[in-house]
């Protein structure tokens, strides 16, 4: 049996990005983990950009590594030289499927976690032989607070992130809206977007591929902006992945009327309290199943029964 241990992701700029809350859940849970050996900053491009080959891997140990098909190289480097490497991979979009599984092939991958259930069945067609297993985006609970009451919330409507990607181009006659045009400050690090999500009675919520169907290639899945919804009791207006659904076992987001959005934001906003039930079930429900310590016990238990020893 070899170890399996998981290896701490870069922080560029010394801040942790979203990649170590699995990380960090790994620990929480009693996985085993090993030292990271990033370069130097001189030869961060390097490690970015070539794809050395792997040399005589280590037959005792294999490496948990958390990896962007868009610095792949980078996010699983030096292990990936010396020893299997299991990898957990975000956000491969189509237009990434062929740099990863030549990168696969090119390892020898033999055991291989996707946050995508879609993705996740397009590479098993790749690779029958291959150890696959989807596992839906999780969180950290304890960063999002509950906010008061709908009725005492100040921000009628939020849109949060890209510009380009907010469903509503224009204001909503009558309506609090804040998105990253008018936001004032409001957004500008991670604790004033906690504030502002726990002060909006709705949050608009559709997938990446609702949004970005140029990038995402009609891969639907459910990623953290839902979990971060939920955990903020603010009503989810917009749609929800099947992913989500299929997890939780309702509908948390009230689906958007397309042809009559500014409307149906008012109406939502002036029988708010109406919606208070759903959003503090939302939080019950995320609260019990988005935490990144399931995901990664799920993890575990499934490379337990592979033959690797946690």
């Amino acid at each position: 049996m070899k170890k399996i241990k998981a290896v701490a992701p870069y922080a560029f700029g010394g801040k942790p990005g979203f990649k170590h809350q699995p990380y960090e859940a790994w620990v929480n849970i009693g996985g085993r983990t090993a030292k990271p050996h990033y370069p130097p900053k001189v030869l961060h491009s390097l490690a970015y950009n070539v794809d050395f080959p792997s040399l005589c891997k280590c037959g005792k140990e294999a490496r948990l590594r958390l990896v962007e098909p868009v610095a792949l190289t980078y996010d699983a480097f030096p292990d990936y030289i010396f020893y299997e490497i299991v990898p957990l991979i975000w956000d491969c979009w189509p237009h990434y499927f062929g740099k990863v599984a030549k990168w696969l092939k090119r390892h020898d991958v033999r055991t291989a976690i996707f946050t995508s259930s879609q993705t996740a069945d397009l590479m098993r067609k790749e690779f029958p032989d291959m150890n696959i297993l989807s596992i839906p985006e999780g969180i950290n609970v304890t960063t999002y607070h509950a906010g008061k009451n709908l009725a005492e919330r100040n921000i009628d409507l939020l849109e949060y992130g890209s510009i380009k990607r907010n469903f509503f181009q224009h204001y909503v006659a009558g309506i609090k809206h804040i998105n990253s045009q008018n936001a004032n400050g409001c957004m500008r690090t991670f604790s004033q977007l906690l504030d502002t999500m726990a002060d909006a009675k709705i949050t608009i919520s559709l997938p990446r591929c609702d949004t970005a169907p140029e990038e995402t290639g009609g891969i639907e899945t459910l990623t953290q902006r839902f979990w971060e919804g939920m955990l903020s009791r603010s009503v989810l207006l917009g749609r929800a992945p099947k992913e989500l659904i299929d997890l939780v076992g309702y509908n948390p987001v009230v689906t958007i009327d397309k042809e009559h959005a500014d409307e149906q934001v008012r109406d939502i906003v002036e029988h708010i309290s109406e919606y208070q039930g759903l959003v503090d079930k939302n939080r019950e429900t995320a609260l019990r199943m988005a935490p990144w310590e399931i995901r990664m016990k799920q993890i575990m238990e499934w490379l337990e029964g592979l033959g690797y020893e946690k």
